[in-house]
This record gives structure tokens, sequence and C-alpha cells, in this order.
């Protein structure tokens, strides 16, 4: 091995952080490229109360977890709607929502539970008709994810350790007993 002379020390050097320089300046570069404005959500503030009101009725109060609202899953679900769908998807979820306020009526929050949850069965029938272009199940896939993401959701609707002991690969449930998060 030949000592480096301090002329190919710097040419070396130069090379290399030119080539560091040029590649973070890329990568940056496309990070910021198409990140969306500061606060701007997909779903109006109203369209995200709905969709909250549709998520309390899939996922409701039960005497031992609290339900989606209690949750708080509208802000949750707006988030997963504008940074984690395609827009295509987006369009469908806001124009949904448009086509609900239309058929059922803007009092969606003030009907009986048993009439919500009639709602919702005939809008998933429905669903099932269309075939996979509906809103609903969207909707409803984007509830079940906000609120098994939440705190309230894994900890009180699943049964929650902190630091699990060993892994045991098959374990049997009781009936009522809630599955694992």
């Amino acid at each position: 091995m030949h000592p480096m002379n301090r002329r190919e020390a710097v040419k070396t050097t130069g090379v290399l952080l030119g080539g560091v320089l040029i590649t973070s300046a890329g990568v940056l570069t496309a990070c910021t490229s198409e990140a969306p404005r500061a606060g701007s959500r997909v779903l109006s503030a109203a369209d995200q109360s709905l969709i909250e009101e549709i998520a309390d009725t899939l996922l409701p109060t039960s005497p031992t977890s609290p339900g989606a609202k209690a949750a708080g899953v509208g802000p949750i679900i707006n988030l997963l709607l504008t940074d984690c769908r395609e827009p295509d998807e987006q369009r469908r979820v806001v124009d949904g929502l448009k086509q609900f306020r239309d058929t059922v009526g803007d009092h969606f929050a003030s009907m009986s539970q048993s009439d919500r949850e009639n709602w919702l069965r005939r809008i998933d029938a429905e669903a099932k008709r269309d075939g996979g272009k509906h809103y609903f199940p969207l909707v409803r896939e984007l509830s079940l994810q906000a609120y098994f993401s939440s705190e309230i959701g894994m900890t009180k609707a699943l049964r929650y350790i902190l630091v699990p002991g060993r892994w045991v690969g098959c374990v049997p449930l009781a009936p009522g007993q809630p599955a694992w998060a």
C-alpha cells in the first residue's frame, strides 16, 4: 500500500462530499414536492362530524368499551383519508357523504340508535348490490382503522398488555372475551 498525497486526499474528499450533497438535495426535493398544505384536509367540519356519527353507529358504546365518538375518530378518519388514500377514494367518500345527506337528511345524529342502524343496513345492502365502487365499505374500513388504532380501541375494546410475556401461538378465547391488541 502506497501513501496517499494531499492532492489525492482533497480530490477524493471533494468527489465524495459532492455526491452526498447532490443525492441529499434530490431526496429532500422529492420529499417536499407533493406535500399538502398545512391544515388542509379532505373532509369539511360537517362531513367529519357526519362520518363520526356513522362510525359511532357502527361501533357504539357498550358496557365494556366506549364507542367511536368517545374515541374521537372523526379527526383520525379525516387524517387517514387525506394522507393515506388515493384521490379517487377521497372523492368517493366526499361524494358518498353528500349522497348520504341527500338520502337520509341532516338529522342522522338526532335519530335513535335503531333507526341509524336500519339506515346503515340499507346503505350496506345497496353497497353490496353496487359492487366495489360504493363509498360505504371505505367509510366502514376507515372507521375500524381509526377506532382500533385509538387508545380507547386498543385498551378498552381489545385486551392490551403493554409488555407481553412469552409468545403462545394458540390461546383459546372464552365467549365474550375481547381479542388481543
